[in-house]
């Protein structure tokens, strides 16, 4: 039997509806053997798969056009499980550092998997060597597996990386989801780091009545300074438990992050909870991975992924505690819906995280097959939609045609963030699920959107 982690702290139009292969959500085992089982042929093939496309990675990582390169993939199974890339969070530091998580492990929901550390002192012209934070460094490890890390920045520097932690043995439906939110943070841009702690993890009306299994729960976005009085918000997915199934799948909740300032212990850090339970978005089966703009009118706007076909939004005028019902995104007011499978549709301020300055760009693949039986489809290749901010539309963005931003065939899963350097928008994104790139957003994306229409008053 593998050990629990020690050093823990804890305190106390209309919805199309596709037809689903209901095996897929089969609860998993929470026996490690059957999990290693399960795994151990998946892990041999990709490790070598890659082994063999190494040779070749240094060609193949400039297929996306990436301005940036963060970190290839070593394939040394021996040193670090790295066959994996996934939500890739870059994040600016006080001192003008650049910083950024990641999900890694030989597979997706593997043994191995773990969150790791990057970090730039040339604004990303150069990467260390990634660092793990938590979770096991090996397949063959006795560690619990962490996933899904996001970070925030005190105002007095102090980085807070907090994540899922699974617990030995307890399973909902999917092991990696199921867990509860550790915390560590550095005081010295990384160099080290503090022990773990638990945050207090509300339970939903969603959640496994058997107490003793955690939550299901993901975070996919960095959180951003959008709350009230500046205050760190962030959606969150939460995901039903398999007694709730003919219901849905999962919803939509947001976390408001109290005292992050105050620089406290993890064990300390105080959260708010919004739209949980019966108040919970959903649209569909599935009503998840949000992501967060500021509109000029000082509203938000949240786009999610869901299984009806379309992405969905909401909009919130109290600054995240209370949304309105998702609706179909559509290029305008009345418009054209945007096709798109269950597969990540991130939307971003073009002129910065927190900014409302009425420009957006989303990622949409731009296809949907209604006859296919299920919302899983392939990812293939991702279009980019630019969009402005529209006055008294009720939907308050508006986008412009489909462009092509990455052509390949499939695989195209985009847990990607943002950030400014020197005033330019990066895209940070995981190529594949494996390398770690980004690219500039430049204006010749937006040569088609609509023209932004705010009054005077409002900018």
């Amino acid at each position: 039997m593998r050990k629990i982690v020690n050093g823990f702290s804890v305190a106390a139009i209309g919805i199309v509806v596709c037809l689903i292969d209901v095996s897929i959500f089969a609860q998993q085992s929470a026996n490690v053997d059957d999990w290693r089982a399960e795994y151990s042929e998946r892990v041999k093939t990709t490790i070598e798969r890659r082994l063999k496309e190494k040779t070749n990675f240094l060609n193949d990582v400039q297929t996306t056009k990436p301005d940036f390169i963060v970190y290839v993939p070593q394939v040394n199974p021996e040193k670090l499980g790295d066959c994996y890339n996934d939500h890739f969070q870059v994040f600016e530091g006080l001192s003008g550092v650049l910083f950024a998580t990641t999900c890694q492990a030989t597979c997706e929901g593997a043994l191995d998997q773990h969150i790791t550390f990057f970090r730039s002192y040339d604004r990303g012209k150069t990467w260390s060597e990634p660092k793990v934070l938590a979770g096991p460094k090996t397949f063959h490890s006795n560690s619990p597996i962490a996933s899904w890390g996001f970070a925030m920045v005190s105002k007095s520097g102090r980085i807070y990386v907090l994540y899922n932690q699974y617990q030995e043995g307890k399973v909902s439906t999917n092991r990696q989801h199921t867990g509860l939110m550790a915390g560590i943070y550095s005081d010295d841009l990384g160099d080290t780091w503090s022990s773990p702690q638990l945050i207090p993890l509300p339970r939903s009306s969603y959640d496994s009545p058997d107490e003793t299994i955690p939550t299901e729960w993901v975070v996919w976005q960095h959180p951003l300074r959008l709350g009230e009085h500046g205050k760190y918000l962030v959606g969150v997915t939460r995901y039903v438990a398999p007694q709730y199934h003919d219901k849905c799948r999962t919803v939509t909740e947001f976390i408001r992050f109290e005292n992050i300032d105050d620089d406290p212990e993890p064990k300390d850090i105080i959260t708010k909870w919004f739209m949980t339970d019966d108040k919970a978005l959903s649209k569909g089966l599935y009503c998840e991975e949000p992501s967060i703009v500021k509109l000029p009118d000082g509203r938000l706007f949240a786009l999610m992924r869901t299984g009806i076909g379309y992405p969905c939004w909401s909009v919130s005028e109290d600054l995240g505690e209370t949304w309105s019902l998702p609706e179909i995104l559509r290029d305008r007011d009345d418009g054209r819906p945007y096709l798109h499978p269950v597969s990540p549709c991130p939307i971003y301020d073009w002129k910065g995280e927190t900014s409302g300055s009425g420009y957006y760009f989303a990622f949409i693949h731009n296809r949907f097959d209604f006859e296919a039986g299920s919302p899983w489809q392939n990812r293939g290749p991702l279009y980019l939609i630019a969009g402005a901010y529209q006055e008294g539309a009720r939907q308050p963005i508006w986008f412009g045609e489909p462009q092509l931003f990455i052509n390949r065939p499939s695989s195209n899963s985009f847990y990607t963030s943002m950030t400014m350097i020197d005033g330019n928008p990066v895209l940070w994104y995981p190529d594949q699920k494996f390398y770690l790139l980004g690219r500039f957003i430049d204006e010749s994306w937006f040569k088609n959107s609509p023209e932004l229409s705010v009054t005077k008053d409002d900018k």
